[in-house]
């Protein structure tokens, strides 16, 4: 049978192809117009069509290969009431988790990414956690794993970022890993990620924007 969610491929130095999407909006939460049935998102980040492809990635030579080599380095952390799950290799480095929670997700010094679930409420916990982007961030009560959030299928095109995927869409990747749930993720848009097509926080290190 075949799937109701709409789907990504990840197409070798190319653009997203996906397929089946009914929701498409931007950083205000406003519909983009787009073609019924199959849509090409750039990720080279040189676009003139931004967030849609416009073959520019064949005339600068654009790469989508992934240099980072380390996958799938879950931790957990064990407090009390409630057990963080995080994924730091596909973090996007959102900040959601510093700024809700930093006592939490990070060492006292502030520079380890090492948490400590018993310094904030489960609430505060949650809250942080479904507020990151990446899926890189679950957790856990009585040893059951929450990690789906969202039931529509919709990629929202964030401002100078990257494309921001909700719902369980499936991406297709045959070069490289899947994410850790398919119910949330981010994808590079800016082309600077090393851990493509995931996005790993380079477009603020490259100043990424969509009016170039």
């Amino acid at each position: 049978m075949a799937s109701e969610k709409p789907t990504i491929d990840v197409m070798e130095d190319a653009p997203l192809i996906v397929k089946g999407l009914d929701k498409l909006t931007d950083a205000e939460n406003q519909p983009i117009p787009m073609e019924k049935g199959v849509i090409a998102l750039c990720r080279c980040g040189k676009s003139s069509e931004k967030p849609f492809c416009d073959g520019t990635h064949s005339k600068i030579g654009f790469s989508g290969a992934r240099e980072q080599t380390e996958d799938g380095n879950v931790r957990e952390y064990e407090g009390k009431e409630i057990t963080v799950v995080d994924d730091v290799s596909i973090c996007c480095h959102a900040g959601a988790c510093a700024e809700g929670a930093e006592t939490v997700f990070f060492s006292e010094e502030g520079d380890e990414r090492v948490s400590t679930p018993d310094q904030g409420t489960v609430e505060q916990i949650i809250a942080t956690i479904r507020k990151c982007p990446s899926g890189s961030l679950a957790y856990k009560l009585k040893d059951k794993l929450h990690d789906i959030y969202f039931s529509e299928a919709e990629i929202q095109v964030t401002k100078d970022g990257p494309l921001e995927i909700r719902g369980g869409i499936e991406l297709n990747n045959p070069e490289g890993p899947a994410p850790r749930t398919t119910d949330h993720y981010t994808l590079c848009r800016c082309g600077a990620s090393k851990n493509h097509p995931f996005c790993d926080g380079s477009h603020n290190d490259v100043g990424f924007s969509d009016e170039d």
